[in-house]
C-alpha cells in the first residue's frame, strides 16, 4: 500500500522534473530565458550583444501565448527601436514586419527634425520656433546646400541608388535610406507593400 502515494507523487512531480531538466539542457546549449522578449532586448544592449541572439530566445511557458518565432521578432523589434539601429530591422526582413520596423526608428527621426514627405517628391518642414512650414521640392533644389536631409533621402530613394544616401548628414537617417533601398532591390515582393508607399514606388 506504500507504494501508491509514492506513485501518486511519482506522477506529479513528474512534469516539474521534466521542465526543470528541459529548462537546464536549453541553457546549457545557449539559449535565453526572460520574462519577455523586451526584457531580453534591454539586456542584450546592455551586455553589448548582437540582436541576432534575440532567436536564442526560447520560452517554457504552458499557457496560451505568442509563437516562439513572433517573441523572438518583438525581441528584434525592440532592440532596434532602443538602439535606434535600422541594420537590426534587416533580421526582419523580408516582411512588411520589418519595413514597420525601421518605420519605428523613421517615424523617430521625423518627429525630432520636423521634416517629412510631401506631395510631388517635395518635403515639408516646420522650421523656427513659430514652427513655420517650408516645402522644399527637392529635385528642384538638389544643389543647394541647405537642402534638409530628407530631401536627400527622398532623391535618394527615387533614383534607387544607395550612394546618393552619404550625402545625408544624419547618421541614422543615412543607414534608413541605405536599409530601405538595400530592402527594395533585395526584395521585390516588397515593392507594393504600405511601407514604401505609392510615393516610393516612383
Amino acid at each position: 500500500m506504500r507504494k501508491v502515494p509514492a506513485i501518486i507523487l511519482g506522477i506529479l512531480f513528474a512534469p516539474l522534473i521534466i521542465y526543470f531538466s528541459l529548462y537546464g539542457i536549453l541553457w546549457l546549449l545557449g539559449y535565453e530565458f526572460a520574462e519577455g522578449p523586451d526584457v531580453l532586448a534591454e539586456r542584450l544592449i546592455a551586455e553589448e550583444r548582437s540582436a541576432k541572439d534575440c532567436y536564442r530566445y526560447v520560452t517554457l511557458d504552458p499557457w496560451f501565448r505568442p509563437t516562439t518565432r513572433e517573441l523572438r521578432e518583438q525581441c528584434v523589434r525592440e532592440y532596434a527601436k532602443l538602439t535606434s539601429d535600422p541594420t537590426a530591422c534587416e533580421l526582419l526582413l523580408p516582411s512588411d514586419y520589418g519595413l514597420s520596423c525601421i518605420g519605428d526608428i523613421w517615424g523617430k527621426l521625423i518627429d525630432e527634425n520636423n521634416c517629412h514627405w510631401y506631395k510631388n517628391d517635395s518635403v515639408r518642414c516646420f522650421e523656427g520656433v513659430a514652427l513655420t512650414p517650408h516645402i522644399y521640392n527637392c529635385q528642384e533644389e538638389a544643389a543647394a546646400s541647405s537642402l534638409p536631409d530628407e530631401c536627400r533621402h527622398r532623391i535618394a530613394f527615387k533614383e534607387k541608388k544607395a550612394d546618393l544616401c552619404d550625402a545625408i548628414t544624419q547618421p541614422t537617417l543615412r543607414t534608413i535610406c541605405k536599409v530601405r533601398i538595400g530592402a527594395w532591390e533585395k526584395y521585390p515582393n516588397l515593392r507594393g507593400s504600405f511601407y514604401f508607399g505609392q510615393s516610393d514606388s516612383r
